[in-house]
């Protein structure tokens, strides 16, 4: 099993909670934001992420999660209850597509503020002037492709929860935990007690080094 992926993606980190969660032995290889080669060779299309498992392809963060609870069901990450899957797969949904544009906003706000910090995340090979250069024409494309501005943020409590919905973790938390992660490469948004709490409450549902890579920044 492989896992091909972007280590700072906010959908490759909810697959490798997953992964991490059923106990399941893969590779990871780690692809430039420059050069998608190796995931347009896999899986044909250029997003990240994608599983191979054996002679299976799975593009899309959703459609693995879903592919690993039907073949690897143990631990189940997705209610059996019909009433509880559906809100499951809407509580997850809401937090890919809710949430995601906000911590995406927050975290490369940052990181195109930051000197030398997305030069270290999408050209880790190159160094010097060489990195700088590209530095510069990265920083323009991605405040351009995500209309980043230094505008307010909002941000919701999960007011005391274990979990989003009850018993074990789902696929819902993974995604809430994995979308909301960036909002730590906020100094000061990550002081804020509700943006506090919620990091503390998706922290234990992430591999252990995601806090590091997006507080680095």
């Amino acid at each position: 099993m492989k896992l091909i992926q972007m280590p700072f993606s906010h959908n490759c980190i909810k697959v490798r909670a997953a992964l991490a969660l059923k106990k399941l032995d893969h590779e990871i290889q780690n692809i430039s934001p420059v050069d998608r080669a190796p995931v347009v060779a896999a899986s044909g299309q250029g997003l990240v992420p994608v599983l191979v498992d054996g002679s299976r392809t799975i593009a899309d963060s959703t459609a693995i999660l879903l592919y690993l609870d039907e073949t690897y069901p143990d631990p189940p990450l997705v209610p059996s209850d019909p009433r509880d899957r559906a809100e499951c797969v809407l509580l997850e949904d809401w937090a890919d597509h809710a949430f995601m544009a906000l911590s995406r906003r927050i975290a490369y706000w940052n990181v195109t503020s930051t000197p030398g910090a997305l030069g270290r995340m999408f050209f880790p090979h190159d160094h010097g002037w060489a990195r700088r250069f590209k530095e510069r024409i990265a920083i323009r494309r991605v405040r351009d492709r995500f209309r980043i501005s230094a505008s307010g943020y909002a941000v919701d409590r999960i007011a005391g929860r274990d979990h989003l919905l009850d018993g074990a973790p789902t696929i819902a938390d993974l995604a809430l935990a994995s979308m909301s992660a960036p909002l730590v490469a906020d100094r000061a948004l990550r002081e804020d007690p509700a943006v506090s709490a919620l990091l503390a409450w998706g922290a234990r549902f992430l591999p252990p080094d995601v806090p590091a890579l997006y507080a680095s920044v």
